[in-house]
């Protein structure tokens, strides 16, 4: 290793896998004697790990990644990479934009990424360096030990086989391809204990997880990990509305470590729309399920994605999407305005269908925005006045004293603490909600 390129800065763009796949990253990279940084200006090498699931998310790596090559004028030595799924979506061709980068890598071959920087930082150049690796993803890199955290990030699938007409994700992920049964359960197992409380499961497409080697279902892993002492708390995303079935709903129901909050990534309540996304799905269907959940859990937060100004997206396509959004009342969602995004099918749809003008998108968007601010500060007001179990993950960022943790329905709960309460479970007496959080005082 060059002994002058020891300290390292991880940006990360985009999703929760993104986040655990950088967290994977630096403890690879720890192994290897490097030291994570938190701060980009105390860093010898900068990477980021990007996102492509729209063009706003690729033009801010993009940006960022000019600004710090701007060092290497001063530093000849310093170094700077592009990883994650831009990188796999562009591969070389980031180089005429930005050809100083020394290294670009796609998601696929994260478990190469150590070894990979360590070997060409013994050259005099590391400029132009790229990594393809289409094959199988290597799963043992997520049983690294991470730094110890009350709420771990538990990949069980990398890639996705849907065929989602605006999505790109396998483009840049690949196929789905799930993680093998037993290596979920051992990572889990340490994570508990070194004091793990709560897993949250990642995947595209969730609740569509099959063990490779043995064929157990995705519920057959939520019984395994409802088995397993130490962990209280079982949270999943994404699930697609198409892979509810019977066997998760009754799991669900008699599984008490599943958390009653849900995210089901809807996209449109409009059935025309949907046909056109290739969703699989009907807002019937969602609108069933829906009754299924809160039959099985009153009270069950239930988040969302929208995508407003979807090619040939009609006022009344919009309207039933507003309707559908308000009768099932979701406390959170991310809304988006449609991005095209290259090689997908909906991107060569703009000389087949009208396409919706930005202002409409943006006023279709604020108009769910504000729905939303109502929906979820109607569902967090319920909790005033009530005792909440909080598991506490850090500081709030809020003032001093101040921090913050989740209760069962995933909402954000401030209170005033110390840091001796992170991966303790206290009970909240909730005295405020907003749109965006609960805040409250600690019982004694």
């Amino acid at each position: 290793m060059n002994a002058s390129l020891q300290c390292i800065w991880i940006k990360t763009y985009g999703c929760q896998m993104n986040q655990r796949d950088s967290d994977t990253l630096a403890a690879g990279l720890r192994a290897k004697g490097y030291t994570i940084v938190s701060n980009e200006n105390d860093a010898d090498i900068a990477l980021l790990n990007t996102c492509s699931v729209r063009a706003l998310a690729e033009s801010k790596a993009i940006g960022k990644a000019g600004r710090l090559l701007k060092k290497k004028k001063k530093n000849p030595n310093y170094r700077v990479g592009i990883l994650g799924c831009m990188a796999a979506r562009l591969g070389k061709q980031l180089l005429q934009t930005l050809p100083e980068l020394d290294w670009i890598a796609p998601p696929q071959a994260l478990a190469k990424i150590p070894d990979w920087i360590q070997e060409t930082l013994q050259k005099p150049s590391c400029c132009g360096n790229v990594l393809s690796d289409a094959g199988n993803f290597d799963f043992r890199c997520y049983e690294q030990a991470l730094l110890p955290s009350p709420v771990l990030s538990i990949p069980i699938q990398q890639g996705c086989s849907m065929k989602c007409s605006y999505c790109i994700v396998p483009k840049t992920r690949g196929p789905q391809q799930n993680r093998p049964f037993a290596s979920i359960i051992q990572e889990i197992q340490q994570a508990a204990l070194q004091g793990t409380r709560e897993v949250i499961l990642l995947g595209q497409i969730v609740n569509a997880y099959r063990d490779p080697e043995q064929g157990k279902s995705f519920v057959d892993l939520l019984t395994a990990i409802q088995n397993i002492e130490g962990i209280e708390r079982i949270r999943f995303v994404s699930p697609h509305p198409a892979y509810f079935t019977d066997e998760l709903l009754q799991g669900l129901g008699r599984l008490p470590k599943i958390c009653p909050a849900l995210h089901l990534p809807i996209q449109s309540g409009s059935n025309r729309m949907l046909q056109a996304m290739h969703r699989g799905y009907t807002r019937e269907k969602i609108l069933q399920l829906v009754r299924a959940l809160r039959t099985l859990h009153p009270l069950i937060s239930l988040s969302t994605d929208i995508i407003v100004g979807y090619p040939g997206e009609t006022e009344e396509d919009f309207e039933q999407t507003y309707d559908l959004f308000q009768t099932v009342a979701f406390d959170m969602a991310y809304i988006f305005k449609y991005s095209p995004r290259p090689t997908t099918p909906s991107a060569s749809l703009k000389d087949a269908v009208p396409t919706v003008d930005t202002r409409t998108q943006e006023a279709r968007n604020q108009r769910l925005l504000s729905l939303l601010n109502e929906t979820s500060t109607r569902y967090n007001q319920q909790f005033v006045h009530t005792k909440q179990t909080v598991l506490v993950e850090g500081s709030a960022h809020r003032g001093e004293q101040k921090w913050f943790g989740r209760n069962l329905y995933n909402k954000k709960v401030i209170f005033e603490g110390t840091p001796s309460l992170i991966g303790s479970f206290q009970t909240i007496r909730i005295t405020k909600a907003t749109a965006s959080a609960l805040e409250g005082t600690r019982e004694s």
